[in-house]
């Protein structure tokens, strides 16, 4: 869960919960702040944000590597 709220190809998805919870979190300066404040700048580390987020917690639990075939994007 490296890259969340984005996906990692092969490992996991995009967060859709979160992308759509941060479109009205985006649009107030407040609720902004709010979070900037618990998720980005009140965590010390990658584990404390995690562990902040148990859905996420489960989630990366049960991830496991799904690779694709390659693919032949030409010349």
């Amino acid at each position: 869960m490296g890259a969340h709220p984005s996906y990692a190809q092969g490992y996991y998805d995009r967060d859709n919960d979160f992308y759509v919870g941060w479109e009205a979190i985006s649009r107030d300066r407040t609720e902004l702040a709010s979070y900037l404040d618990e998720f980005v700048y009140g965590v010390s580390d990658r584990a404390q944000y995690m562990h902040k987020q148990p859905r996420l917690m489960e989630a990366a639990s049960k991830a496991s590597e799904q690779y694709s075939a390659g693919v032949n994007y030409g010349f």
